[in-house]
């Protein structure tokens, strides 16, 4: 009885903690994911529930084979959890599985946080609005296609999945003129530099004979012309400015081949510090030396809190002069015992008995070795 009572409460206790932990208010981080949470933990009824926010997407809906296009999307958002983590997914379907852009012939160049994968997590401002775009090139194959925004969040302390879909946007995919300039089908921005660095960023483009930049530090309204020096193979060097700390850099480039010029979207390049220069056997002899430190600084901690010792407590001369001045001790020769005369004088002799003589000790006769000796 008491068994079942033990299993049945063992089981009661892992529902309730999975019950309260299916939401991951945590989030899971940025990635390329495709929407499997909307048929499992988001298809519950009893642990999600659908979200009041508000998905606007502002984007043409136009686009050529194989050209940068730029996908907006505006959120409003009023319910949303203590820690006001908002993820949002960029789809072409909400099938559950092969929903990622580019399954469907689309190319990420960059998303909202400058990386290259169509799901990201942000925090939402107090104001409740949210604005992300992507970078994308459009498919190779003319036709039709669907861009679509999901999000899930939390709100307040239940800890239920709250979901939201934004209707499809249809986008229009045409034949691109012929000769059109834009970036080359291969190429992705660079997501990060390191902190102080002002290596040129390589450009590749494709049906271009000129392009101009245009930068700015990101929240600046005015932009600044950016040097742009011509390489090999349509290859080109835009030097941009180094930035510090977690400073990031917006930049737009123009593809012209006096026939066309194509402004491309904004792109977004981000700061991090200076990867660490090292060795393995370096780290090591590191930590070798760093072990023997510490060694010695113990040592000498150690002979400063013993307490001094004079220099009387180390000289034993006056020890060994006085044991050598000691007189020596007198030898006092005790008188040896002759035991057998003690013996021999404690025998008697009777006149009745010749030839033996009676020791009153052991109380016993013994021969007498003086009998018969005079004959």
């Amino acid at each position: 009885m008491r068994g079942r009572i033990l299993t049945l409460a063992t089981i009661t206790l892992i529902l309730i903690s999975t019950q309260g932990t299916v939401a991951n208010p945590g989030g899971e981080g940025d990635g390329n994911r495709d929407f499997v949470c909307g048929g499992s933990c988001h298809g519950d009824p009893t642990l999600s529930a659908p979200s009041t926010a508000t998905i606007s997407i502002t984007s043409g809906n136009t686009a050529f084979t194989g050209t940068a296009y730029q996908f907006d999307t505006t959120i409003e958002i009023d319910m949303i959890s203590h820690s006001r983590i908002l993820g949002v997914f960029l789809l072409s379907s909400i099938n559950g599985n092969g929903d990622n852009p580019e399954d469907h012939g689309w190319n990420i160049i960059q998303d909202p946080s400058g990386t290259t994968v169509n799901y990201v997590e942000v925090i939402v401002p107090t104001n409740g609005v949210v604005s992300l775009s992507w970078v994308l090139t459009a498919p190779e194959e003319v036709g039709d296609g669907d861009l679509i925004v999901a999000i899930h969040h939390g709100a307040g302390y239940e800890g239920l999945a709250y979901l939201g879909v934004s209707e499809p946007h249809s986008i229009s995919i045409d034949p691109v003129p012929a000769n059109l300039p834009g970036f080359a089908l291969d190429w992705s921005a660079p997501n990060y530099r390191v902190t102080g660095d002002t290596s040129p960023v390589i450009v590749l483009t494709q049906n271009t004979t000129e392009i101009s930049v245009e930068w700015k530090l990101e929240g600046e309204s005015v932009s600044h012309p950016a040097t742009v020096e011509a390489g090999a193979n349509e290859e080109w060097l835009v030097h941009l400015p180094a930035t510090m700390g977690d400073g990031r850099i917006v930049y737009r480039v123009t593809t012209s081949n006096g026939e066309f010029d194509v402004i491309q979207p904004w792109l977004t390049m981000g700061t991090i510090p200076p990867e660490f220069d090292g060795s393995l056997m370096g780290a090591r002899a590191q930590g070798f030396a760093g072990a023997f430190i510490i060694i010695a600084l113990l040592v000498s901690l150690q002979g400063l809190l013993q307490p001094p010792r004079r220099k009387d407590d180390l000289d034993q001369t006056r020890e060994v002069e006085a044991a050598e001045e000691a007189p020596a001790e007198s030898v006092v020769d005790e008188p040896t015992v002759d035991e057998d005369a003690a013996y021999r004088s404690r025998l008697l002799k009777y006149d009745e008995h010749p030839g033996l003589l009676w020791d009153p000790v052991d109380e016993e006769w013994v021969d007498d070795p003086d009998y018969g000796g005079d004959e």
